[in-house]
């Protein structure tokens, strides 16, 4: 648990049970009406309620992972019918089940209870406020209107409560702002919950008809879910297909099998650094993450090659940016963004493949992965030679920076290394006093390998031979 953590989640648990307080008073104060209805029915919607936290649909939000659960439904449902005291039971009980069963930590199920119980406390504030107010401005209003508006302001309050206080956790966890992530989880999680919010609505009318009746809506409901976690499965199980594929390709050439992933890893902070917006820094991150992936086209024969390349060995490694773009182009999230996978191996100086664009006529994001990709090239052992120290790699991509590489990029990456104290800080002292120089009669000569019929199109730096693949 974080410093900030420590901070914040003692005063959720504070408003969890100051609401958890007022609700035990109005108990105290009159009969529930869960009881005057007959408590089975409170117990139906409490198994209902535990068996949905239970089996929550995982997916991914920016950095992080976040679930969502029908137990909105259910809550709402229960505050419409039972009042809000009940409801507000029945979160407690139903997270302290379902996350004790968990095993989850005493702090997550303080937390998510403390979470359930003050959105559900908003619920029911909202609730009875938005009834009493309507029914002074719009006296004439029929009476299902007041109680439907009243029903979907209580909805849209649990669900902007409960988002709030998750995001403002998760932002601390993710190190990102606030409104930020906010702004993903409406756009991953809105649409759910007010559907969700509206199925609560109806099922409470269907209630008043007879309890029997509101069940009738649960296989759909059901179905809903099920085709929710299809969709969020089938999106996560294609990305993690693709970086498994990724590592695989790694593999052939890159003894650990990880490169794509540290490319990944450096693009993301490198375009942080730059003050890429947060979404688009993690886009270039996923898409750097499988930026080889098109590799699986090329021959072992010709990627392990030692020596040069000829001319159509040449060109069927460059056919791999092309092949790993129509396999992102398979997928939704990836498709319009293509321009950061078909470009990461165009240069500044216009010599690069597939396009010879020039400057900023290539995609930023591919500009950042060209030059974290070329970094981790040299820094990591290969077939045909061993890795280098990030002092020489460092100095190689200033030397080619406004030809092969961005200068802009390089001088971020320098940076961000510099602050993840994967480089020093020093480095060109060090790299002096480590290396001779001319004037010592040694020179340190890296190789600059050239293509077999010409040297056009490829990255000519030291121990580069492999970034042109």
């Amino acid at each position: 648990m974080t410093g900030q953590l420590r901070l914040i989640l003692p005063l959720v648990w504070l408003a969890g049970a100051i609401t958890a307080w007022e609700a035990v008073q109005t108990f105290l104060l009159g009969t529930p009406q869960a009881l005057e209805a007959g408590p089975g029915w409170f117990l139906m919607l409490l198994v209902f309620a535990v068996l949905s936290e239970l089996r929550p649909v995982p997916y991914t939000l920016g950095r992080v992972i976040k679930d969502e659960s029908l137990t909105i439904t259910v809550i709402l449902l229960t505050l419409f019918t039972f009042g809000w005291p009940t409801a507000v039971l029945l979160a407690a009980l139903t997270v302290i089940i379902a996350d004790l069963s968990s095993s989850k930590p005493y702090y997550k199920v303080l937390f998510n209870a403390s979470m359930y119980v003050t959105a559900t406390g908003a619920a029911g504030v909202l609730h009875a406020v938005t009834a009493s107010r309507l029914q002074q401005l719009a006296p004439a209003m029929p009476q299902i209107w007041e109680l439907i508006s009243a029903q979907l302001a209580a909805g849209v309050a649990y669900y902007a409560v409960n988002l709030t206080l998750l995001m403002l956790v998760l932002s601390r966890i993710s190190r990102v702002r606030l409104p930020q992530m906010i702004v993903w989880g409406l756009r991953d999680s809105a649409l759910v919950n007010l559907t969700l919010i509206s199925i609560a609505v109806v099922m409470a009318r269907l209630w008043e008809i007879h309890p029997t009746a509101a069940v009738i809506l649960l296989p759909p409901l059901f179905m809903a879910k099920v085709g929710y976690e299809r969709y969020t499965q089938l999106h996560m199980e294609a990305e993690s297909m693709l970086a498994a594929l990724a590592d695989m390709v790694d593999m052939r050439d890159d003894t650990t099998g990880k490169h794509s992933l540290r490319v990944s890893e450096m693009s993301y902070g490198v375009a942080r650094t730059l003050n890429i917006p947060e979404e688009q820094a993690l886009l270039i991150k996923a898409i750097a993450r499988v930026h080889d992936v098109g590799k699986i086209v090329v021959r072992d024969a010709v990627l392990l090659k030692p020596g040069n390349l000829t001319p159509r060995e040449r060109a069927e490694v460059e056919a791999h940016v092309e092949a790993g773009g129509r396999i992102l182009n398979h997928l939704s999230a990836f498709g319009s963004h293509l321009a950061i996978m078909l470009e990461h191996h165009e240069r500044p100086d216009g010599r690069g493949y597939p396009f010879g664009r020039k400057s900023d006529e290539i995609n930023v994001g591919a500009r950042i992965i060209a030059a974290c990709d070329a970094y981790d090239t040299i820094t990591s052992d290969r077939p045909y030679r061993p890795r280098q120290p990030g002092e020489i790699a460092m100095a190689e991509l200033h030397r080619h920076a406004g030809t092969q590489l961005d200068p802009k990029v390089v001088r971020a990456l320098e940076t961000w290394l510099i602050q993840e104290q994967t480089l020093r800080a020093d480095w060109r002292a060090v790299l002096e006093k480590t290396q001779p120089n001319e004037n010592n009669g040694i020179v340190l000569r890296l190789e600059t390998p050239q293509i077999a019929g010409g040297g056009n199109g490829g990255h000519e730096a030291a121990g580069l031979r492999r970034h042109t693949d």
